[in-house]
């Protein structure tokens, strides 16, 4: 029965074998995580997680790995070295995925970030899909671009007027 299988997956998973075998995939993931981080902002950031119980007895873990006091435009890029980082992850562990990212809101970075995120990407092979305007974008990363499709007011992508 269904609630029987739910309660077997449960088990398992809030296990000591369980909880040792997240430690050590987090452990792998952290190595690139702050490995990213490091060459792209200089500092070493990192997953976490822990066990809780909510308010109805059941229990789950929590991750984080986001500094809820760093400005926007350093979140994007910590949200962006978190996304590199599992890609590179899922690789390694044989994970089946797409070596794309679609990231938005890239704008609040700073150039120089944006100079070194379009290095390595490069570098490693994956593609990043931003939507950013095109003065936002710095001029380095502009000219060895690979653009695929650029719109304007003229260019619009659905060739839909306003009448």
């Amino acid at each position: 029965n269904l609630n029987n299988q739910i309660e077997s997956i449960n088990k398992y998973i809030f296990s000591g074998d369980f909880e040792e075998l997240l430690k050590e995939q987090v452990k792998k993931f952290n190595k690139l995580f702050s490995s990213i981080s490091q060459e792209l902002y200089g500092e070493k950031y990192a997953l976490t997680f822990k066990r809780e119980t909510n308010k109805q007895g059941q229990e789950y873990y929590k991750f984080t790995a986001f500094n809820a006091n760093m400005s926007s435009g350093k979140k994007q890029g910590e949200i962006l070295c978190f996304d590199l980082a599992y890609l590179l992850f899922a690789e390694e562990e044989q994970v089946p995925c797409l070596r794309f990212l679609l990231n938005d809101k890239k704008e609040l970075m700073h150039d120089n970030q944006l100079a070194k995120v379009a290095d390595f990407v490069q570098s490693q092979n994956i593609q990043l899909v931003i939507s950013i305007l095109k003065d936002k974008l710095p001029s380095s990363v502009f000219s060895k671009a690979h653009i695929a499709v650029e719109l304007s007011q003229k260019s619009k992508l659905f060739k839909i007027e306003t009448r």
